[in-house]
């Protein structure tokens, strides 16, 4: 029978001051001796006194004891905490010098940027000593200089940090003339600490993952993440969806009404009119239901906005009207799929076959389970932004760039979402310190992954989607606000 942790869930600490704990003793002393009086400065008094002091540091240190003995039981039950991971990046350093040197291991540099109207420094430190060759300035005028990785002395999640950058140099006596971000950065964003909330919540979902079943997809999202905390950053599961990657369809689920068929029997092409615009692609598996002939499954070659054509052998069919249903991304019982995205990178193949064999072993018997990376899709943005004449256009056109960077980024973007929304976009961009308002702001997919655009938004053409994008990828127009 398992161990019943349910007492230790929740717990708050409930601290007593000295001078509660003093009238609580009076009381108590009256409960047997409803006379008794205490005088100041008397013997009876101080010894009052003296024990509610103790008795308030006792209680005060007993009450510590619960989250360190939990955090001893969940690790003996193999469920760690989540410590925080610090974000690095490639900085190009270059001396002052053409003779060369050395830029010793823990050269700290600072990058400083605006958020939330505040000026933010953050603190980096080379991980590894690199010697930097000599050069001849007759044959390179430039100063020698060598890319290395530095890690952020803050843990946890910070502001991305552009290419190109330009950082501050704190260690001294380093003979370093510039410390600048390399183009591409490797940025890569630190993992936040589980805060207290975080780790019982975590603990909590893990003790319950230890006796019972999982048979729905939400619980599944929280027991990957507690079972897998330094491996998996991200994850969304889904009910009746097959993900094999031969046989299975994780494409959303679509249905449009049908009211026409033609075949052409010549280059055996079939064609059915929907109702209004519809959502199917090419190379989406199409079901036709009460559609005649056509009635059945069939692979998309081609569409237009109210049109869809296939393949269908057959004679020449004319124009036929009907009232039928077109649909796509059924539910397939039996099977459940697993979106996993790790810290800031894709996992393994062995790390998702170790998901799948912890989800197979709590989950029903019979259920298909299918662990997959997440789809990155691409798209651009352009907008037209009013700023205010005090504030700088180059800060914040950086600003606004690294917010919409970071928000439509693998390991930020809403994992629940399956579409992003430019109103979304609009209420980040005027957040922005400096920012008056934004007049419009435009998205465009950019290649495979999406559906077909008809309004503002951008829906995503697969279960598990994330989107991803650069600064490359935003085109901003400033207009200065002159009062």
């Amino acid at each position: 029978m398992p161990a019943d942790f349910s007492n230790y869930i929740d717990l708050r600490v409930f601290d007593l001051e000295p001078g509660d704990i003093y009238r609580d003793s009076l009381e108590l002393a009256r409960l047997s001796l409803p006379q008794f009086e205490l005088r100041t400065g008397t013997p009876e008094d101080a010894i009052f006194q003296a024990m509610a002091y103790v008795s308030g540091l006792n209680i005060s240190a007993i009450n510590r004891l619960p989250d360190r003995l939990m955090a001893g039981v969940m690790a003996i039950l193999g469920f760690n905490r989540q410590e925080g991971v610090a974000s690095q990046v490639d900085v190009v350093f270059t001396l002052n010098t053409y003779s060369g040197g050395t830029v010793a291991a823990g050269t700290v540099v600072t990058y400083e940027t605006f958020f939330e109207d505040e000026l933010q420094e953050f603190a980096f430190q080379t991980l590894e000593s690199v010697e930097i060759s000599e050069v001849d300035p007759e044959v390179d005028p430039d100063y020698p200089s060598a890319t290395i990785t530095c890690s952020c002395l803050t843990l946890g999640i910070i502001p991305p940090i552009s290419a190109n950058a330009e950082l501050n140099v704190i260690s001294a006596g380093t003979n370093i003339f510039s410390a600048i971000v390399a183009s591409p950065s490797n940025f890569v964003n630190g993992v936040n600490a589980d805060t207290d909330s975080d780790y019982l919540s975590r603990s909590a979902t893990y003790l319950r993952s230890l006796s019972s079943t999982i048979n729905k997809s939400s619980q599944l999202d929280s027991f990957v993440l507690s079972s897998f905390p330094g491996v998996v950053g991200r994850v969304r599961s889904y009910d009746l969806t097959n993900g094999n990657t031969t046989s299975g369809d994780i494409t959303v689920s679509r249905t449009s009404g049908v009211i026409g068929t033609f075949r052409d029997g010549t280059t055996n092409i079939g064609t059915v009119r929907t109702q209004a615009p519809h959502l199917f692609i090419a190379g989406d598996s199409v079901r036709l239901s009460n559609c005649g002939p056509f009635s059945g499954d069939f692979e998309v070659l081609a569409t237009s906005a109210s049109t869809i054509v296939f393949t269908s052998v057959g004679s020449n069919s004319a124009s036929t009207v009907v009232t039928g249903s077109a649909y796509a991304g059924e539910d397939e019982p039996g099977y459940v799929s697993v979106f996993a995205y790790g810290l800031n990178t894709f996992l393994t193949q062995t790390e998702k076959a170790a998901i799948k064999l912890e989800v197979e072993n709590s989950s029903v018997a019979g259920l298909t389970v299918n662990v997959l990376d997440p789809t990155l899709v691409n798209l651009t943005i352009a907008a037209d932004v009013v700023i205010s004449e005090s504030y700088e256009t180059s800060t914040v056109t950086s600003s606004i760039n690294d917010a919409i960077v970071d928000y439509l980024s693998p390991g930020v973007f809403p994992f629940t979402l399956d579409r992003v929304r430019t109103t979304q976009l609009i209420s980040l961009i005027a957040n922005i310190p400096g920012v008056v308002y934004v007049e419009s702001v435009e998205i465009t997919p950019v290649g495979d992954g999406w559906l077909p655009q008809y309004g503002t938004d951008l829906l995503f053409a697969n279960k598990g989607t994330l989107p991803i994008i650069s600064a490359e990828d935003i085109t901003l127009t400033i207009t200065v606000f002159e009062s």
